[in-house]
């Protein structure tokens, strides 16, 4: 009976070190498996993000090319300008959608529309004082996207 109590309480010690060596690790590759995710989430948010602010500042190119050919020599590259305009906006439209679902900030969605709408309506403008405040207002709102964008991956 005397040797007893010590094998039970050297069983009891390896099985205790065992469920506790078990907990441990099942913690250590939940926190691997999170920041493994985050890093992931991180890296598609910054991809899309700058994708994103690409093809708006592209779409504004393509409105300036709009505006002055709409205001230009009649009958001269102004279909195509039109043309190459909208096939901007619905790349721009196309990537703003990504950005909204992987975006975890409201602001940052409502920002998105934004910086769209802006650079949508530079066109619209009648005089070149006009076409430049509405320029100016779409770079605004692309830097209000880039600041919240920045704030979503660090």
């Amino acid at each position: 009976m005397d040797g007893a109590v010590p094998v039970f309480v050297a069983v009891l010690g390896t099985l205790l070190g065992s469920v506790a060596t078990y907990l441990f690790q099942l913690k250590s590759s939940k926190q691997a498996e999170d920041l493994a995710h985050q890093r992931q989430l991180r890296s598609e948010r910054m991809a899309i993000y700058s994708e994103f602010a690409g093809v708006v500042t592209e779409f504004r190119r393509c409105q300036y090319s709009r505006w002055h050919s709409d205001h230009g020599t009649p009958g001269g590259e102004g279909s195509a300008a039109v043309l190459e305009a909208r096939r901007a906006r619905g790349i721009a439209q196309h990537v703003g959608f990504r950005v909204q679902l992987i975006a975890s900030n409201p602001a940052l969605i409502e920002s998105t529309r934004s910086a769209l709408e802006a650079t949508a309506a530079m066109h619209r403008a009648v005089s070149v004082e006009q076409l430049r405040a509405r320029d100016d207002e779409a770079v605004r709102s692309l830097e209000r996207f880039i600041v919240l964008a920045s704030g979503d991956v660090k």
